[in-house]
């Protein structure tokens, strides 16, 4: 496994880590805890040792499997976020210092831990004014509950704007060989200032898998149908010919599409991590394998040309 620094931190993550929305159910269907817990083991066991959480994922339930399979170990490094209120089936962004402060403790006592590593916005608040907000984080960083304020889906303005009430270090976005919009200004915007990129989302919500033939039959709540869209017939099929040159390249690293897929979001330093999620050990030992190898600037030429042809 490679490892990299969270620029202007103490923090060096694995270049693959581990999401844990799956972990939570709800929306990507029935999981199983004692199988997301095995998944852990086996992520820590091949290198991994940077987990994402969020209180949303499963209303706490993601956090309070990681805290019981973690104990006390301290060695795994645990990136959270807070600003999101769930009340019954509705969710609101909320990040009033109040609440932060409320999923912060929440948070805490789920993971069984005194302090998160990198406590994160996870969406945008147009409610709240920033100062506000990032006053709070620096509150809570101050007190010793957080040791790195990060944020999550925050555009190039409202990044510059939050930067001059707190010191971010990070910015969690979504980005995949599907989704390039950082690249219009927020990538080269995160380079100048030294902030670190984690991705989220770069298996395309597992399309770029190559697993699926046809187009699934999703439950109405998934979020392959509100999330991550590449599911409807007609964007299906534009990404056949990018699956094909993904096997080509992984069937030359005795890999999979799967690494192919990671290791293209990670070619630009800047990133500093792919968080991946894994629904069993099968699919966490994939994606540990995309550190073991890079992509060849031919290799990057040949994706970008599929991506130029659909």
């Amino acid at each position: 496994m490679n490892y990299n620094h969270i620029k202007n931190t103490d923090l060096k993550i694995s270049a693959v880590s581990l999401g844990s929305w799956v972990f939570g159910g709800e929306v990507w269907g029935e999981t199983n805890d004692d199988i997301s817990i095995e998944v852990i083991k086996n992520a820590i066991s091949g290198g991994i040792n940077f987990i994402d959480t969020a209180p949303a994922y499963g209303n706490g339930r993601a956090e309070t499997v990681i805290g019981k399979t973690l104990g006390k170990t301290r060695d795994i490094l645990v990136a959270d976020k807070c600003g999101l209120e769930i009340d019954g089936k509705s969710i609101k962004i909320n990040l009033t210092p109040a609440f932060i402060r409320k999923d912060l403790e929440n948070s805490l006592k789920r993971l069984n831990r005194d302090v998160i590593d990198l406590y994160q916005c996870h969406w945008p608040d147009k409610k709240t004014p920033i100062e506000e907000t990032f006053s709070e984080m620096n509150k809570l960083q101050k007190e010793g509950k957080i040791r790195h304020v990060g944020v999550c889906n925050f555009d190039k303005n409202l990044l510059s704007s939050a930067m001059k009430i707190s010191k971010i270090v990070s910015n969690q976005v979504h980005y995949s060989i599907l989704n390039r919009y950082i690249e219009k200004e927020l990538l080269e915007f995160c380079k100048n200032n030294e902030i670190s990129i984690l991705t989220y989302g770069s298996l395309g919500g597992g399309i770029l898998t190559g697993k699926y033939k046809q187009v699934p039959v999703l439950e109405k709540n998934d979020v392959r149908n509100f999330f991550y869209r590449f599911y409807n017939k007609m964007f299906f099929e534009k990404t056949e010919k990018i699956i094909k040159v993904l096997n080509e390249i992984s069937e030359k690293h005795n890999g999979f599409p799967v690494e192919t897929a990671i290791n293209w979001a990670r070619r630009d330093k800047i990133v500093a991590s792919c968080i991946v999620g894994a629904r069993n050990s099968g699919q966490i030992k994939k994606n540990i394998s995309a550190s073991k190898w890079d992509l060849s600037e031919q290799e990057i030429n040949k994706i970008e040309n599929a991506c130029n042809d659909i």
